[in-house]
């Protein structure tokens, strides 16, 4: 009897409880165990890979919106300045400026700024209450104008040259071409790190699938013994490598926007983006555009990882 209870409860210890189903069911082992570069080393640079990505890609939509901005009210607005030798001829002038503005068909505002507006122009380069007190500045008058008198601006210059002789016009070309040149360049540069990141998530995923293949060669031919077949194997590859890589992902995006958060609050803490800077603003499209990044980031990986796995096992089996 104690034999036969001895066998009994050897039995019941190796009958194995069935898995668990729900929220606490066991975790199926993956079919190819990791091996080299995968696992916890493989997010890590999958989330660096992203972090980089993300910023590239916020440089890139900065850059195009605070060029379009920028571009927009140069391309719409002229400005008029007025000189003279006091500031009785410049009253004189800019009545006879705004005169011809007035009649000129296309002109949709013209506005004077004010002595004091003018004056705070050059207080960064003259120092506070300085051009206002020592300089007889000249009046300045923006002009919002349409697409048609923008595109000859001639005749209207030549008849406030004649209205009055210290008024030139100036329709922000050069300003805008340089501006326009500047932001190509920075776009393209912001590209061209995304494209890198791109390629260097591609060459670390080659990497990874070739040394986890080398690393489970016992297991890969064992499973074609079985009738395995080559795509099965990489889907294997593939799903496991897009699980990392979304893992990843997500962390670098997290960290990228931690960062463009505290990069936009110290921008506006040291008041630099009223002036040069663009401005570091998430909105919900912005933040669709960045998760876009992350995303070809995980999706490069998956499939780079798969295309390596069977283009190995068709030179190895």
């Amino acid at each position: 009897m104690t034999q036969a209870n001895d066998y009994e409860t050897d039995e019941a210890e190796n009958i194995q409880a069935p898995p668990r189903r729900g929220l606490f069911r066991r975790r199926a082992a993956p079919l190819l165990p990791e091996a080299g570069a995968a696992g916890a080393p493989l997010t890590a640079v999958i989330a660096v890979m992203s972090f980089l990505a993300v910023l590239a890609m916020a440089s890139l939509l900065m850059v195009n919106r605070a060029t379009s901005e920028w571009t927009s009210a140069l391309r719409s607005e002229i400005t008029v300045q007025v000189k003279g030798a006091s500031p009785a001829d410049i009253e004189s002038g800019v009545d006879a400026v705004l005169r011809v503005l007035n009649e000129t068909d296309g002109v949709l505002e013209a506005k004077e700024k004010s002595r004091e507006e003018t004056a705070e122009l050059l207080d960064p380069w003259l120092g506070e209450g300085n051009a206002a007190a020592f300089l007889t500045i000249p009046a300045i008058i923006e002009v919002k104008a349409a697409p048609a008198l923008r595109d000859n601006l001639d005749l209207l210059r030549n008849r406030l040259t004649t209205a009055a002789p210290g008024a030139t016009l100036d329709d922000h070309a050069r300003w805008h071409d340089r501006l326009s040149g500047a932001a190509r360049s920075g776009q393209a540069m912001a590209f061209g790190v995304f494209l890198l990141v791109m390629g260097a998530a591609c060459a670390i995923s080659i990497f990874a699938s070739r040394a986890g293949l080398a690393a489970n060669h016992e297991i890969v031919s064992v499973l074609h013994l079985v009738g395995a077949t080559d795509g099965f194997i990489a889907a294997e590859v593939q799903r496991r490598f897009f699980i990392l890589g979304l893992r990843g992902a997500l962390i670098g995006l997290v960290a990228a926007l931690a960062a463009l958060v505290l990069a936009g609050l110290a921008v506006r803490a040291g008041g630099a983006a009223d002036n040069f800077l663009p401005s570091l603003r998430l909105g919900g499209w912005m933040i669709l555009w960045l998760a876009a990044a992350p995303t070809a980031t995980c999706l490069v990986t998956a499939l780079t990882a798969r295309l390596t796995v069977l283009k190995t096992l068709s030179k190895q089996y």
